[in-house]
């Protein structure tokens, strides 16, 4: 594991979007109009994106994007307002707190009134600066660096069509509490990505690959896209020619990118609070319970260096910092903000995170694993699979976080025959119960890595990351 506490978080220039003076008014009377508790949250996302399609450029777009929150807590309910407009918020408090009144008053007698956990009150500003920051460079070098990566895909004839992408933000957030939170914090986002399709005859497969992750323009210099592009071309290629996939259950290999996916959206989604209290999950009422083998370790980590889903301190004002959420097969806690805290008494995480300026913080995952076993490598686990699977990525799926059970598609993989991989497969899904597959684990390589960056979707996107080791599963439906 390659967790930093705190990258570089020497401070660097930056000055606040919205007037300190201005939003100590607009705590003080929401105060004064009855609120127990009131926030001003803003969010600044200077921002660029180019997207090109078989090398020509179909946008290249920088952009900036300022929105602001306030959230007042009334008689235990909620009234909140956004808007781009700061120097108006001010004029919205007395509607807001009338808002979060008539929530009040409709809450039936069976609701419990919303009540916030204790947190560190803290005025500390928290920077992580890059190495290269994405604001000094030239939009036509990103545009260039985005060209040549197309380039490098397109070396088969059989490559028709090849959509590549590139992304970054440079993210400040300021947060000022009816408690004395007073902070800002600032970090930056770098992504390239690629779709490739190839046809042979009649037979079309596309393959997708993204790079890249929290930090400056360093973030992409340091992959090899050369290599990325290459990976990329092969499976495209190989996935034109592989047999259909088997049907049963078997033995299944996951690789790390599949394993990440499988543990943000089998397990990550359950361990939200929020969902648990909506009564919207399979792990309601376990935590301490043995959920999985124990085998399996699995963390959240906002302050994984480099990782998509990292950042420095949650849209709550916590400090962030690594969670552990199964320990050797055991439910330890629930991803939480101050709300599900208070609602399950147990400690805060700092798991609060908002789409941007205009969205309230939801809980939400940010980079997670499950940490490495004792196989000392891919080859090493595979030796006792007679007979079996090996998957590699995803092209998505569904997951019903309440009945656990999910269903997932594979990018690519291989038929496992006496211990080795054998021939290329397509069109693999694998499907089952989240407690069953924790539970039938029984092998990690030693190495947890991150995979590719993703996104999640839970009515606000978020960047999040998730891997781990490639791992062994008993008994999995493949399909």
């Amino acid at each position: 594991m390659s967790a930093a506490s705190s990258p570089n978080t020497d401070s660097w220039k930056t000055g606040r979007f919205l007037d300190e003076d201005l939003a100590e008014r607009i705590i003080d009377s929401a105060k004064k109009c009855g609120a127990t508790y009131a926030e001003i949250r803003t969010v600044s996302n200077r921002n660029t994106s180019i997207s090109m399609r078989d090398g020509k450029v179909r946008n290249a777009v920088p952009g900036h994007d300022v929105g602001a929150t306030l959230r007042c807590l009334v008689d235990g309910s909620w009234g909140v307002h956004s808007t781009s407009d700061l120097k108006a918020i001010h004029s919205q408090v007395e509607s807001t707190i009338s808002m979060a009144r008539q929530v009040a008053a409709r809450r039936s007698s069976g609701e419990k009134p919303v009540s916030l956990a204790e947190v560190p009150i803290s005025t500390k500003d928290v920077h992580w600066r890059p190495l290269k920051d994405i604001r000094d460079i030239d939009i036509e070098d990103k545009v260039a660096v985005l060209s040549e990566f197309d380039s490098m895909i397109r070396t088969d004839e059989r490559i028709v069509s090849v959509n590549t992408g590139f992304s970054d933000e440079h993210v400040q957030t300021e947060l000022v509490t009816s408690e004395g939170m007073n902070r800002v914090w600032s970090f930056q986002r770098t992504c390239t990505n690629a779709v490739v399709t190839g046809r042979d005859d009649s037979q079309v497969a596309s393959y997708r690959t993204r790079v890249g992750g929290v930090g400056g323009y360093e973030a992409i210099e340091r992959v090899d896209l050369d290599e990325v592009a290459r990976s990329a071309t092969e499976s495209t290629l190989r996935i034109l020619s592989a047999e259909r996939s088997p049907s049963g259950r078997m033995n299944l290999v996951a690789d790390p990118d599949l394993t990440g996916v499988y543990i943000h959206e089998a397990l990550g989604h359950p361990c939200e609070a929020d969902l648990v209290a909506a009564g919207d999950s399979c792990l309601d009422g376990k935590l301490g319970e043995m959920i999985g083998d124990p085998l399996v370790t699995v963390l959240d980590d906002p302050t994984w260096e480099g990782g998509h889903g990292s950042f420095p301190v949650d849209d709550e004002g916590l400090d962030t910092a690594s969670r552990t959420l199964i320990e050797n097969g055991r439910l330890v806690t629930y991803l939480n903000h101050r709300e599900t805290a208070a609602h399950f008494d147990i400690p805060t995480n700092g798991a609060a995170r908002a789409q941007d300026g205009l969205h309230h913080p939801l809980v939400r995952m940010s980079n997670t694993m499950i940490m490495g076993g004792k196989h000392e490598d891919l080859d090493e686990l595979l030796e006792d699979v007679q007979d079996g699977v090996y998957a590699c990525g995803t092209r998505g799926g569904q997951v019903d976080t309440g009945r656990g059970s999910f269903q997932f598609a594979a990018q690519e993989a291989w038929r496992i025959r006496d211990g080795e991989l054998a021939e290329p497969l397509k069109d693999v899904s694998v499907s089952g119960m989240t407690l069953s597959i924790l539970k039938n684990v029984d092998g990690l390589t030693k190495n947890a890595v991150l995979a590719s960056p993703g996104f999640c979707g839970k009515g606000q996107m978020v960047p999040v990351g998730d891997g781990g080791p490639a791992m062994r599963i008993r008994d999995a439906l493949v399909g």
